[in-house]
Order: C-alpha cells, then structure tokens, then sequence
C-alpha cells in the first residue's frame, strides 16, 4: 500500500535536491507519454494530454530551478508559479531564448494561470471556467519533445551531466545495467519515431556514459600502478 514517510517539519529543497528529483519524474513521465502515443493514441488520448502537460511544467520548472540556483527552489516553483506553465515559459525564455520561438509560446499560451484551469479540465473532464478545450495530440508532440529536450538540452554542461547520467532515460537509452525497463527496445523505438531531438539525447547520453567508463578505467589504472 502507499504510505506516507511524515517530516517532522517542512523541508525546503534548494536548486540542485529540486532539479535531480525532478530531473528523474520528468525523464519517466517522457517516456510514458512516449511510448502511449506510439501504442494508443486514441484511447489513451486523455492521460496523454494530461501527461504532456506533467512533461511541459516540469521540464521548465527544472530549466528554471537551475537557471536561478535559489535556496527555496520547492517553494519558489509553487508560490511563484504553480501551474501557470506561460509565466513559467516567460522566466525560461529570459535565460534561454528557444523558449520565446513561435511553436513553445503557442503551446503555452492558454496555459496561463497559477492554479491551472485547463489542466484541471484535462484531469477531470470539467472545470468551472473552463467550457471545454480542443487540442491535436500529434500537433502538440513535437512541442512537447522540443520543450523537454531544450530544458535538458541547455543546461550548463556541469549541471547537465550530473542530472542525465542518473537519469532513467540516460539508462534507457544506453542500455545500462541500472535500466529496469521490460521492453527497452520498444520504449526506445517509442522514443526515436519522428523525433527531431533524439539523435541529439542520444549522443549525449552515450557521451557521458563513455566518460564515465573512461575515468572509471583510468581510476583502476592508477590503482593497479600504485599497488605494484
């Protein structure tokens, strides 16, 4: 059963405990939103939405957590933002201008209120202000996958290295042996169909996977030479 761990006393979350949390639910909720399009687009279509919507607030309020480097980062995103994912996009573009092209402002624009009517109509069906909405899920992805892709993507490369390595997707992608997928070469497929930043994800994480093997051998190398 689910369980809830109780703190003793709020915790706050700086930048970094912020963005390797979420850097983890975002790369999951990606390839879930994924791999249901590539199987049922039709009649997963609602929690597809609601999932690409999970994907886009995320995906900036971890851009953003690292962007900024605030000590209150949890209670920033939720204070300051909440589910206004347009005011979210604004503050992104501001350090990183992919943010401010056509498609992204689009995809944000009527999503522009701190306590998110049009996703609370997505999860629900209903919402009181909210009459009802129209949308093209196949329209939207590739939204969605720059706007993922671009969070990570753009990051400094210190802060981009560490995030990814451990990430789900990282270990999807190279095939590591922390990847705990059932069907990683479908998920993958998933992934990689008419996917304009796949190629990209995946050089990347091979990059830093080939990195890490080569520091790792080089550690052992050093080691071995001392002990001689």
């Amino acid at each position: 059963m689910l369980t809830r761990q109780q703190s003793p006393q709020p915790q706050e979350k700086d930048w970094f405990m912020f963005a390797a949390g979420l850097m983890i639910h975002v790369s999951s909720d990606y390839i879930v939103m994924r791999w249901l399009h590539s199987c049922e687009p039709l009649t997963f279509a609602p929690a597809i939405c609601v999932t690409m919507l999970d994907v886009v607030e995320k995906s900036l309020k971890l851009h953003l957590a690292v962007q900024t480097q605030t000590t209150t980062a949890l209670a920033d995103m939720g204070t300051k933002y909440g589910h206004n994912v347009e005011a979210l996009r604004d503050a992104c573009a501001g350090f990183t201008p992919v943010f401010a092209d056509d498609d992204v402002r689009a995809f944000a624009t009527d999503l522009n209120d701190r306590d998110g009517k049009l996703y609370q109509q997505l999860r629900y069906g209903s919402q009181r202000t909210t009459a009802g909405f129209q949308t093209n899920i196949s329209t939207l992805r590739p939204a969605v996958d720059k706007i993922f892709c671009e969070s990570i993507l753009c990051l400094p490369e210190d802060i981009r290295r560490v995030l990814v390595f451990s990430s789900p997707l990282k270990q999807l992608l190279v095939g590591t042996r922390f990847d705990q997928s059932r069907h990683p070469a479908q998920l993958v497929e998933a992934l990689r169909t008419d996917n304009a930043y796949f190629d990209r994800l995946l050089q990347y994480c091979r990059q830093i996977e080939e990195e890490q093997a080569a520091l790792a051998a080089s550690l052992i190398a050093r080691s071995l030479l001392k002990n001689r």
